[in-house]
Formats: C-alpha cells, sequence, structure tokens
C-alpha cells in the first residue's frame, strides 16, 4: 500500500466547504500515478515505449467528505491482475484513521499508435496483490435509463493531459456544471460509478444526456460515439 498525506486548502474544496469531487480523483490518479512508478510500472514502461495507461472504470463510495483545512491520509495498492485489465483500490482517511472515502478502479494499457489494449505491457511482470476488510467492490456497468439533452461542452485546452485526452478527472466536472448551486445546496453526492469508453480529444464537442433524477444517469456523445456514462446516487444535506 502506497500513502500520501494532502491538506486541503482554498483550492481543494467547493462552496459549502467540502473537498470537490474532481480534486478528489486528482488526488487518486496522482497516488496511482507514484504508487506506478514505485512499482516499475511508470513512464519508462509506458511512455517511454509508445504505451499509455488508461483508466476504464470507477466506483466511489463518500462515507464523510473531508472538510476545508483537513489533513487526509490518501491511500493506494493494486488488486489481482484480470489478464490486461489492472484494478487498483483508493481510500481516504482522516488523521485518526478513520475511513472517509473508498473507491476502486480498473486500467489497461493501450498502444499509442493503434490506441488498442496492450495484452502484454510489462513483459510478464507480476504486481504485488493486496487486500483490505471492506473495500470498494470493482466497478460494475453503469445501468442505462432514458435521456434527454441537458448540455453540451467542448474540450479545451487546460482539460487535457499529457496524453492529449480530457483528463479523467474533468468528466466529473463536466457532470457536475450541469446542475445548479441550489441543488447542491439541498444534495451532495453519496456515490460515483462512471464507465470511461472512448477517449475524448481537444475540440471534441460532447453532447451530456441525463434523466435528472435525484438517482441520476447520464452519457456523454461525440458524434453519436458513446464516449462515457455515470450513475450518481445523491443523499439529502
Amino acid at each position: 500500500m502506497y500513502s500520501k498525506k494532502y491538506y486541503l486548502g482554498t483550492s481543494d474544496v467547493d462552496a459549502f466547504l467540502e473537498l470537490k469531487i474532481s480534486s478528489m480523483f486528482v488526488m487518486f490518479q496522482d497516488v496511482a500515478t507514484e504508487h506506478a512508478e514505485m512499482l516499475g510500472i511508470g513512464k519508462t514502461q509506458t511512455i517511454d515505449k509508445g504505451q499509455f495507461w488508461v483508466i476504464s472504470r470507477y466506483a466511489v463510495n463518500i462515507i464523510k467528505m473531508p472538510r476545508y483545512l483537513d489533513t487526509v491520509v490518501v491511500k493506494t495498492y493494486p488488486g489481482d491482475d484480470l489478464r490486461f485489465i489492472f484494478p487498483r483500490y483508493f481510500q481516504i482517511e482522516d488523521e485518526k484513521g478513520n475511513v472517509l472515502v473508498r473507491a476502486s478502479s480498473t486500467w489497461c494499457v493501450l498502444n499509442k499508435d493503434t490506441h488498442s489494449v496492450v495484452m502484454n505491457p510489462f513483459d510478464g511482470m507480476k504486481l504485488p496483490t493486496e487486500h483490505y476488510d471492506g473495500e470498494e467492490p470493482l466497478p460494475q456497468k453503469v445501468s442505462t435509463d432514458e435521456v434527454k439533452v441537458v448540455d453540451k461542452r467542448v474540450v479545451r485546452y487546460s482539460d487535457i493531459d499529457l496524453n492529449s485526452h480530457l483528463n479523467n478527472t474533468k468528466y466529473i466536472d463536466y457532470f457536475m456544471d450541469t446542475k445548479s448551486l441550489d441543488f447542491y445546496k439541498t444534495h451532495r453526492i453519496k456515490h460515483i460509478t462512471i464507465n470511461y469508453e472512448k477517449e475524448m480529444l481537444y475540440g471534441d464537442e460532447v453532447t451530456l444526456m441525463s434523466n435528472e433524477k435525484t438517482n441520476e444517469y447520464m452519457v456523454g456523445f461525440v458524434n453519436d460515439k458513446r464516449i462515457f456514462e455515470i450513475n450518481i446516487d445523491y443523499e439529502k444535506r
């Protein structure tokens, strides 16, 4: 298990002084990247070889959202490899060790030129695996519903990552921006499941469609191609 401390400052929290969902995803991305480097499956085994890591699914269970000026510990560890799928788990704890957030995710490695899955990206090397009581189950396929268009967004320069794709942490911002401040005054997110199906590139226009229910389903399309799907469960503040 790899862990890292974070102090939650002004740029990490929202209007309600709670950790932004997208900031939480940035923390997950950071610790996963740092741990991959420590395990020998980082830049030299991916980018330098014409490969790159992509996340395919996330499941996040928020027990208690950290707040402004809190110090939290973000932990991560790899699960059991599933052929070309690499599970990874996350946990956010307060300074006393109380679990605030549990998450699970699945990742794979793509070829930079063909964007096809690399079946044996690390030349047969097996990652060390761990499991702990209470970990979030691996994310499943999102359940669908009838939807209508609620917004359109264009991928801008500040949205893209080192692979020139829309960064995975930005998808949740696109989703959350479809709701009003008044909605968030009475609701907070309790559970998130995201399925990332295709990459979004600089300049792409994504059409966001939602059922706009309390337990919400959203799907994003670029040129009629399904890009991502999200299920959100809310709770009352």
